[in-house]
C-alpha cells in the first residue's frame, strides 16, 4: 500500500458553466476557483479512493470563459460579488460539495513512475443529494508526486439544485457543469 498526502499548492479545482437560451449571448459563461480544497487518499481493497471536500463559500468567480480563455477582467468586481452571493444564498445551500472517485490500484500502479489514463468512478455529495459520476483520470507519477487530473460532468437536477436564470428567463444556467480538476499528492 503507497500512502499519499494532498498537496494543495499544486491542485485546483475549477467549476466551468455554459449559459443557454433565447439570450445566452448576453450571459457570461463563467470559470469559478474552488478555494481551500481538501482532499484525502487512501488505497483499500484494490481500490484507490480520493474523497475531495469543498467548501461553497470558498467558490469565487475567476471571470469569464471566452473561447479556450478565461477573460478576468470581463466582470465588474460588484458583478463577480453579485453572483457569489447568488451562488451561495441561492444555487447552493449547502456548506460543502463531497466529490469521492476511485479507481483500480492495479491499473493507477502510483507506485511506479509514468503517466497513464486510467477510468474512475463515483459520486458527488451535496446536503443529502447524491449523484453518481465518472471520469477518465490522468496520473502522472513521477519522483515521489502523483498528479492526478480530469474533469466530472455534474448535472446540477440530479443534485436537487435549480440551474440559475437571468432576468425573465431570457437564459439560464445550463444543466451540466463541469468540474475540472488537478490534485497533486506526494508519496508518504
Amino acid at each position: 500500500m503507497t500512502a499519499l498526502s494532498f498537496d494543495s499548492t499544486t491542485s485546483s479545482v475549477t467549476v466551468e458553466t455554459k449559459a443557454v437560451g433565447m439570450l445566452a449571448k448576453l450571459a457570461h459563461d463563467l470559470s469559478i476557483d474552488a478555494r481551500g480544497v481538501t482532499a484525502t487518499a487512501e488505497e483499500s481493497g484494490g481500490r484507490i479512493s480520493v474523497v475531495l471536500r469543498a467548501t461553497v463559500a470558498e467558490l469565487k468567480v475567476r471571470g469569464a470563459r471566452k473561447g479556450g480563455s478565461i477573460d478576468e477582467s470581463a466582470l465588474s468586481a460588484s458583478d463577480r460579488a453579485e453572483i457569489e452571493r447568488k451562488i451561495q444564498k441561492e444555487v447552493l445551500t449547502a456548506a460543502e460539495v463531497v466529490t469521492s472517485l476511485s479507481c483500480d490500484a492495479s491499473l493507477a500502479k502510483v507506485a511506479e513512475d509514468g503517466r497513464r489514463t486510467v477510468p474512475a468512478t463515483g459520486s458527488v455529495e451535496f446536503g443529502r443529494a447524491r449523484a453518481t459520476v465518472s471520469s477518465s483520470v490522468t496520473l502522472q507519477v513521477s519522483s515521489g508526486r502523483v498528479v492526478a487530473e480530469g474533469k466530472v460532468v455534474l448535472n446540477l437536477p440530479a443534485l436537487g439544485i435549480s440551474p440559475p436564470k437571468g432576468p425573465l428567463g431570457a437564459f439560464k444556467l445550463k444543466d451540466d457543469v463541469e468540474v475540472v480538476f488537478q490534485l497533486g499528492f506526494q508519496k508518504a
